[in-house]
């Protein structure tokens, strides 16, 4: 069995439907924040070296949802290592339906 076949991936892909593009980058921080809080210090410091601050695991985890995942790929690790009820709360107590949207502007000011 599978990583993926213990979470709900269509429950993954209805929550990618309801972020807005503009909100990615906070809910990628929180839900790293919140993936390295639930970190023992033994994986944090497979991650970054003996030592090292757990900060560091937060930026090194922050370039690769970045650069090498997508948003769905962020969820379904989150709803593994956090579970969906937790992620979904998380997600729910950034209240992304509030935030403005960042398109810009479509009226031509000339």
């Amino acid at each position: 069995m599978t990583n993926s076949s213990l979470i709900d991936l269509d429950l993954v892909d209805k929550v990618v439907e309801l972020i807005p593009q503009h909100a990615w980058e906070m809910v990628r921080d929180t839900l790293v924040a919140n993936l390295v809080d639930s970190m023992p210090s033994t994986v944090i410091e497979r991650l970054c070296g003996p030592g090292e601050d757990p900060d560091q695991a937060e930026e090194l985890l922050i370039d690769y949802y970045n650069e090498a995942t997508t948003m769905a790929e962020l969820l379904q690790d989150s709803f593994t290592i956090l579970g969906a009820e937790n992620t979904l709360h998380i997600l729910d107590g950034l209240q992304l339906d509030k935030l403005p949207d960042n398109a810009p502007c479509s009226i031509d000011p000339d």
